[in-house]
């Protein structure tokens, strides 16, 4: 029978007082807020200009204008040293304005020494983007209540960019007093601007298709004026900025089918033959006569032996290189290494084409853009369906990262075709389930048996595709619920894309720890669906929702034996229904003689966790992650 022992109780009360006061405190100052006035924000943006010109003869223009008042210097790093980037071959950078107005309205005007140029960090050494520069501007006089001043402007050859496009987010982490857009484009240029995540009801000055003073003959301007703009700072796990922030698209594309049509066929066209691509194709895919399987082996070499280079895509040349020219470098960005695994699927016997992610949150159907490309793929339509490959990350399938992108790839008739890998949406449609009997011996040792079962979301195809990587699957969700237990023998029942069940005989890898006169065993601080559901668990304020990989829905039973001669002196506690609109959570315990039962449900069915509901489950996860939440006390 259960019997309770006041010294070893004693041992983890302090810890359940402290937790439980700790919650509370925590509660009460989340519920309550800021007891006092708030301090000034450590940054305000008093004017914010950007204004983007497309000429007759196709030369662009980008002039922007920002005047910010620091506060703090913790808002310096950003603003004290801005960074303009530019092709240094090709652009043309004008600054007009480069002070600081200091509090007590004096002027200083940022010297020459002050103008310093380097290479960006994502870029620099590399050949092929050695032109990519950036222009810092050091400023001097730099004051809490100061006001830097920055205006410049970058003129790009004519179509040395294919489209003029932007993805704006009109907030900014500080306050924006005045941020001013402006769009010219020559008559007859279509160019569909459009607002999004601007709350109902929020004032914009808006002035369509202008021929005010100033003007171009022959062009057309649009002007938007957004006054006030509250700060919209980002958060640990916070939705990305297009899917929470105010932001206007743009793009003088002609139809979005045009542009992937456009796009794709760059990568097409960069996909050449040499005498280098045919013999690494032939070494690569030796023996094998599947196309699947001559893809995958030149992606996993291709992935092992290139450098692939990524940064802003603003920066970006509007062509990728040659793919004979990408190889003999050895270094390339994402439509240059798709360009060159296509050349060698080609020279390997493999009809593939080129194909776009995008991201669906992203996406806006009036402002097809560069900016919106998640990865350049290679795609194989063959006996084993429609497979996406990436060069740097091998194989794509509706998992994780790419759950809620939409592959755009070359279809039939010149058309554009479109495939969704939706994103996880429904509790039911993600599972983590697992459940079993363990049985501890008389000296301490345990052994027993799970049943483990996930879907959805829990399951990465590419992952399970060998016998280690689904050992090492079942390693990793087995110590998520016993982390002295490792996988002894493993069966597995079910595999496919979207679920992957399995049965685990496991057994301690060392007797249990002993605390006093008890052996203690411990449950892991960190529950089986965190794997693939990142909370933050830390405590602190928030006021955006918490951005999750999606629903899902946790089971854990486990039983517990032990020797008749073996006593239970303290156990994790049974947790009551903790509900809300983002699901529920609740763990029961049963005790009966010689055994202990746990069971847990976790079940969470938005995408996003508001603030209150995180206090919730937060709350609950961080009292059964202490001692006395998971451990078992078991004296002989």
């Amino acid at each position: 029978m259960h019997k309770t022992s006041s010294n070893l109780t004693r041992r983890l009360a302090p810890a359940r007082s402290a937790t439980r006061g700790l919650l509370l405190t925590i509660l009460c100052v989340a519920c309550v807020g800021p007891l006092y006035a708030a301090d000034p924000p450590d940054a305000v943006i008093e004017l914010w200009e950007q204004h983007w010109t497309l000429e007759g003869d196709g030369c662009t223009v980008y002039h922007e204008k920002k005047h910010v008042r620091l506060n703090n210097d913790r808002a310096y790093g950003e603003f004290a040293d801005p960074r303009i980037t530019y092709n240094i071959d090709v652009d043309k950078l004008e600054v007009s304005t480069a002070r600081v107005r200091r509090a007590d309205g004096t002027y200083v005007e940022a010297p020459d020494y002050a103008h310093v140029a380097v290479s960006p960090n994502s870029s620099a050494g590399w050949p092929a983007f050695a032109n990519i520069q950036q222009h810092i501007v050091v400023m001097s006089g730099i004051e809490p209540g100061c006001v830097v001043e920055l205006e410049y402007r970058i003129t790009s050859p004519p179509w040395t960019k294919p489209n003029l496009a932007a993805d704006v987010r009109l907030d900014h982490q500080y306050p924006v007093r005045e941020h001013v857009i402006t769009i010219q484009v020559p008559q007859g240029t279509s160019v569909v601007p459009e607002i999004l995540n601007l709350p109902d009801g929020f004032p914009v000055n808006a002035e369509g298709a202008l021929r005010a003073p100033g003007v171009a003959s022959g062009s057309t301007r649009s002007r938007w004026t957004f006054k006030d703009l509250p700060a919209a700072p980002s958060e640990p796990h916070s939705a990305p900025w297009q899917s929470r922030c105010a932001r206007l698209v743009f793009s003088t594309a002609r139809s979005p089918d045009a542009w992937a049509a456009t796009r794709l066929g760059l990568v097409k066209s960069a996909a050449d033959e040499s005498d280098l691509i045919t013999k690494l194709a032939t070494e690569w895919t030796a023996d094998l006569d599947d196309p699947s399987e001559k893809l995958r082996a030149l992606q996993e070499k291709l992935a092992a032996t290139f450098n692939f280079v990524e940064f802003d895509v603003t920066w970006r040349p509007a062509k990728p290189r040659a793919a004979s020219e990408v190889l003999r470098s050895s270094h390339g960005l994402p439509f240059e290494s798709a360009a060159l695994l296509l050349a060698l699927a080609r020279a390997a016997g493999v009809t593939a084409q080129p194909g776009l992610l995008v991201a669906d949150h992203v996406w806006n159907d009036k402002a097809p853009q560069e900016a919106f490309v998640a990865a350049d793929v290679v795609v194989l339509e063959g006996t084993n369906g429609l497979e996406i490959w990436d060069p740097h990350r091998g194989r794509i399938y509706r998992y994780g990262h790419w759950a809620g992108h939409t592959l755009l790839r070359p279809g039939p008739g010149g058309k554009v075709a479109y495939t969704k890998l939706p994103a996880w949406t429904e509790a039911d449609e993600s599972r983590c389930s697992l459940r079993g009997k363990i049985a501890i011996a008389d000296n301490g040792d345990f052994s027993g048996t799970l049943a483990l079962h996930t879907s959805g979301l829990f399951v990465s195809p590419e992952g399970l595709r060998t016998d280690e990587g689904q050992r090492a699957r079942v390693r990793d969700l087995v110590a998520r619920l016993l982390p002295g237990a490792k996988v002894d023998k493993l069966t597995v029942r079910t595999m496919t894309d979207t679920s992957f069940e399995a049965d685990v005989d496991i057994k301690s890898t060392k007797p249990l720890e002993k605390l006093g006169d008890c052996h203690q065993l411990g449950l892991a601080a960190d529950a089986p669906f965190q794997a693939e559901i990142s909370l933050p668990l830390a405590h602190s304020q928030r006021s955006n929702p918490v951005y999750l990989a999606g629903p899902c829905d946790e089971q854990i039973e486990l039983t517990v034996k032990w020797p008749e001669k073996w006593s239970l002196e303290s156990h994790p506690p049974a947790v009551s229904k903790i509900m809300g609109q983002w699901g529920f959570f609740e763990q029961g315990v049963a005790v009966a003689e010689h055994s202990f039962s746990l069971t847990r449900h976790t079940r969470v069915t938005q995408r996003e966790l508001d603030p209150a509901g995180l206090l919730q489950l937060r709350g609950a996860l961080n009292e059964l992650r202490t001692d006395y939440g998971r451990t078992l006390l078991l004296k002989p």
